[in-house]
């Protein structure tokens, strides 16, 4: 599907009212599953309910000390208070233009998104991406225009050149990214010779920064951001909103005393997450390649030897994206190199390191990874290795949704005597979904760190963003043979 980049659809964007803007968020949070409740208040601000909670969210400014999320145009404002200011200064989450167009285009099917785009905009997002094609034309005329006169007029190149960068960086900024000087002489590679790039590894490939990252009050409190509803996402409600300890029940294979069965605990966690609608997950490891201890080998687990990770974004059973740095399995697939797959709800396609570069192929959906039962499965493995140990600890930890806090001490069960110093500290919810867990120790038989964390996100609110490569691959229509 054609689409806008963020640069036209931020513009488009702009371009409406204050009444406009509000009535847009409030078709887009309504086809997402929300209900909009009518007020009579605040004249910006959107109020929605979904299972029996409501969300404030303010369209611009001003914003109300109990808003929820704040939605900005991205516009600068030098003497005013930027919505996103606000929204940081009332504790509210901040949606950008960006973000207003990953939830249409990518938390919606083809046809609704469409739709609601030509009511809201008067123009089908074809249209939309058809305009924005021709300002890149457009800016592309004008550098090459740049670049003749500098070749007629050498005595004036450097000056000429300076002018070139500076309208190459506007031009990137108007198109939407790089890509904008594609197939200018001098300035990019040619658009019919240029090389396919493999995806990015997870985490930049920082794994012990990320894992590090991971198992704080913080970190925690982010990824249960989302948790508007307890029973849409199968949630145990009273978990949710008791008194961790008390009115609370503590999770399955655990109590205040401490761990007693992480099998239990892993099953529930398995459980727990088969009802999300959604969610994302990151899976990172750091240390030698024989002491992470992740192995795959079934369809809902991740292996990593030695330093790797996995990214998995599910919108949905059928829009999901995946990427695999290359010491990575899924299930008992292994390849050299990082491995990105993507399903638009209608194809799934993989990009990998071939014999003769990077290769793009459409994949048979039976062969492709199970995204829905991954999304869960890949934690249940480093949940029973690291929460089961001789020392551990459960209580109520310092996040503003109820979370159980569990430290885990002493001596792995699960790795035995080759770890010493070790530690494990995971968040958890009433009904046993773990949210984070970071676990670190040093392996004895070669003395290096180690340290494996998984964090999950965006719950309940995940869109799956396609990669750059797959608007390409998806106008080519066949990337390759479904069933290789």
């Amino acid at each position: 599907m054609n689409a806008p980049s963020e640069a036209e659809f931020a513009r488009r964007y702009r371009s409406l009212s204050g009444v406009e803007r509000r009535e847009f968020v409030a078709a887009l949070w309504t086809a997402r599953g929300w209900e909009r409740v009518d007020r009579a208040d605040e004249s910006n601000v959107v109020v929605v309910r979904r299972g029996g909670r409501e969300r404030r969210v303010a369209v611009g400014t001003p914003v109300p000390s109990d808003a929820d999320a704040v939605v900005g145009d991205g516009a600068r404002r030098l003497l005013s208070a930027s919505p996103r200011r606000r929204a940081e200064a009332v504790g509210a989450a901040y949606v950008s233009p960006a973000d207003l167009r990953e939830r249409l285009l990518y938390g919606l099917d083809r046809d609704a998104a469409d739709r609601l785009f030509r009511e809201r905009f008067g123009v089908s997002l074809a249209t939309a991406a058809s305009a924005d094609e021709g300002v890149r034309e457009g800016v592309r005329g004008r550098l090459e225009r740049v670049r003749r006169a500098a070749a007629d007029d050498r005595s004036a190149l450097l000056a000429v050149a300076l002018a070139a960068v500076l309208v190459a960086a506007l031009a990137v900024l108007a198109a939407g990214g790089a890509p904008a000087l594609a197939g200018i002489p001098g300035l990019g590679p040619a658009a019919d010779d240029a090389e396919p790039t493999a995806p990015s590894p997870p985490a930049d490939g920082e794994y012990a920064a990320a894992a590090a990252a991971i198992g704080t009050p913080e970190s925690a409190g982010r990824a249960v951001s989302t948790l508007d509803d307890a029973a849409s996402l199968g949630l145990d409600e009273d978990g949710l909103t008791g008194t961790v300890g008390s009115t609370a029940r503590t999770p399955p294979g655990a109590f205040l005393t401490g761990v007693y069965d992480a099998d239990a605990l892993a099953d529930a966690h398995v459980a727990a997450a088969a009802n999300l609608s959604s969610a994302t997950l990151l899976l990172v490891a750091s240390g030698p390649a024989n002491a992470t201890g992740l192995d795959g080998g079934a369809g809902d687990r991740v292996g990593i030897a030695g330093d790797g990770g996995v990214e998995l974004a599910v919108a949905s059973e059928r829009r999901y994206r995946l990427t695999a740095s290359a010491n990575a399995s899924i299930g008992d697939a292994t390849r050299e190199g990082t491995v990105e797959v993507y399903a638009d709800g209608d194809a799934v396609y993989e990009r990998v390191p071939g014999p003769s570069g990077v290769e793009t192929r459409r994949l048979d959906p039976a062969t492709a990874p199970n995204a829905t039962a991954l999304v869960g499965g890949a934690a249940a493995e480093p949940i029973r290795r690291f929460l089961n140990g001789s020392e551990s600890t459960v209580g109520a930890a310092a996040t503003a949704v109820p979370l159980y806090r569990i430290e885990v001490r002493g001596e792995p069960r699960a790795l035995g005597d080759e770890a010493d110093d070790f530690r494990a500290v995971a968040f958890v919810t009433a009904d046993g979904l773990v949210v984070e867990l970071s676990a670190t120790y040093v392996h004895v038989p070669t003395g290096e760190r180690v340290r494996v964390a998984f964090r999950y996100g965006r719950l309940g609110d995940t869109v799956a963003v396609p990669p750059s490569w797959y608007w390409e691959v998806a106008s080519d229509g066949d990337a390759g043979d479904a069933s290789a």
